[in-house]
Parts: C-alpha cells; sequence; structure tokens
C-alpha cells in the first residue's frame, strides 16, 4: 500500500486539482519524513518488536487507504495522509533489517536483505509507468485504493497468527 500511494499521490493530486504548491510541499516534505522517521521506528522496534510495531504500520496504512480518496479535498489532510505513508515506508525498511538477520542469521540474513531490497527497488521503478498507464480516471484511483487497503487488511489479519518469540543477537 505504501509505494502504491507513493507511486500516484502525484498523479492523482493533480486530477483532483491540488494546489501545485501542496504538492510541491509534498515532495519535499516526503522524503525527509520517509528519513526521518526511521531513526523512531528504530527506536520503536527495540522496544516493542517486530509484530507490534508492524500492526501500526498496518493500520495506518489500511486507514490512510481507504480515506485517502475521499480526503484529496482536504490538501492539507491529504498531504498529511501521505507522510504518515512515507512515514510507513521508513518503518518497513526500518522493521525488515533486523528481522532478516533475525530469522536467517548474522551471516546470511543481510544478504539476504540486500537481494531483497534490490528486488524491491526494482518493483518500485515500475510502479510510476504503470500509475500513468493503468490510472486514468478518479474512479481507478479509487478502486486501486481499495485493493491496497484490502491487502493491507490481510496482512493484518496474518500478524494475529504470526508468533514473535524474544531474541538476542549473538556474534
Amino acid at each position: 500500500m505504501d509505494f502504491l500511494i507513493s507511486n500516484c499521490n502525484r498523479d492523482f493530486a493533480n486530477k483532483n486539482g491540488v494546489n501545485q504548491n501542496f504538492i510541491f510541499a509534498l515532495g519535499i516534505l516526503f522524503g525527509i519524513v520517509n528519513g526521518s522517521s526511521r531513526f523512531l521506528w528504530g527506536f520503536l522496534m527495540d522496544k516493542l518488536g517486530f509484530r507490534i510495531l508492524l500492526f501500526i504500520i498496518t493500520s495506518i496504512e489500511v486507514t490512510v487507504g481507504l480515506t485517502l480518496y475521499f480526503m484529496v479535498s482536504v490538501p492539507i489532510i491529504y498531504v498529511l495522509e501521505v507522510l504518515l505513508i512515507g512515514a510507513c515506508i521508513g518503518g518497513n525498511f526500518v522493521i525488515l533489517a533486523p528481522t532478516f538477520s533475525k530469522i536467517f542469521g548474522l551471516k546470511v540474513g543481510p544478504e539476504l536483505y540486500g537481494l531483497t531490497s534490490i528486488a524491491i527497488g526494482i518493483a518500485n521503478l515500475s510502479g510510476p509507468i504503470l500509475t500513468k498507464i493503468m490510472l486514468n480516471e478518479n474512479k481507478d484511483f479509487l478502486i486501486t485504493f481499495i485493493i491496497g487497503s484490502c491487502l493491507s487488511g490481510v496482512k493484518f489479519l496474518l500478524l494475529l497468527f504470526f508468533k514473535e518469540d524474544k531474541y538476542e543477537f549473538k556474534n
């Protein structure tokens, strides 16, 4: 859901007449929020663990995904919701790195995380292209946001069955 909104928020805002100053500010603030939020997510990861943090992130994703289409008429709320998604992207990256090491070990985990990051990068390169090709009318955005929210809802439900054990990294 995060990358979907990240890839299409500018086109969606333009199609709905959002002030260009808001869109410009959003473009600058998105990267700042994404990067700086990682410090907070890292701290929270140490305190709360993977599962609770992913519950928080997924709740934000679902809420924003279901309301973003309707909040575009209130530009300041639209910008805030997209910035929340930027923070969620930062959170997802923060919680994945230690989780890979926890699951696959300190030797293989970082290597697998690196390969996964390459795959995520390649997938994100295709996002703006697909957005331009497939999302032409406002209803297309609504359908896309609903589908993305449903997929995040499935992630939320799967988290209910995820068991996380306390783990201490050893050298």
